[in-house]
């Protein structure tokens, strides 16, 4: 009989989990290598699917660079464009900073740990593209920043269902605030308020382009 030092690490979804769904496909990445606007997910343009064909999406983006300083991230879902969706949101923030004298001053390093409901973030029934990533340092700061950068993800399930509305989760890390390592974590909630069919999504920082960056759509499939 295996005891369980034999069988600790003895596992996979798909041979031992029941009623897990699918396996997660990767639909379509986007990587951004010049200066862009924004980077948009069409369904049915460039193979992208993004409709009742996976219970739920995952979205993720990597290494984004901005041209400006201190841009907010924004992402914007729609239905034939983006202007009509609206969203209902709460958004935490949890700001970290650990930096000594950070101009040479000679002043004590100090440490700021920030966790806490942004109420400035919060929308209801909003129109326009929502916040998902707070101020992604850019490269015209004092502070050197050619290397920051806001990585996350977001999940979106029944982008094809006509009935009821759809709702999202976000996760999503800056480097910014203009410290060489102050760290914030955004985490957003919330639902699009339509019952009409999602069929596309849209990533933007709130001033200047994205000047690098790689964007990737995975689909899971239905159980």
């Amino acid at each position: 009989m295996a005891n369980y030092k034999d069988i600790k690490y003895n596992f996979t979804a798909s041979s031992n989990a029941t009623g897990v769904g699918g396996a997660w496909t990767l639909i379509k990445t986007q990587t951004v290598s010049t200066a862009v606007a924004a980077v948009d997910f069409i369904h049915g343009t460039s193979s992208v699917v993004f409709d009742s064909t996976y219970e739920m999406y995952l979205i993720t983006y990597v290494m984004l660079h901005p041209s400006a300083t201190n841009p907010s991230l924004h992402w914007a879902p729609g239905d034939g464009d983006f202007t009509d969706d609206k969203h209902s949101v709460n958004y935490i923030l949890r700001s970290n900073n650990t930096e000594s004298d950070v101009d040479g001053g000679g002043e004590p390093g100090n440490i700021a740990i920030v966790v806490g409901y942004n109420d400035s973030a919060h929308s209801n029934s909003k129109t326009a593209a929502e916040i998902i990533g707070w101020r992604v340092h850019g490269t015209s700061s004092s502070v050197s920043t050619a290397d920051k950068s806001a990585s996350g993800h977001i999940y979106i399930s029944d982008v094809g269902e006509t009935d009821t509305w759809k709702c999202f989760l976000s996760d999503c890390i800056t480097d910014g605030g203009g410290y060489n390592d102050e760290m914030e974590s955004s985490h957003t909630g919330g639902f699009i308020r339509q019952t009409g069919a999602i069929d596309r999504f849209r990533f933007e920082f709130a001033s200047g382009n994205i000047d690098a960056g790689s964007f990737s759509l995975y689909g899971l499939a239905k159980s």
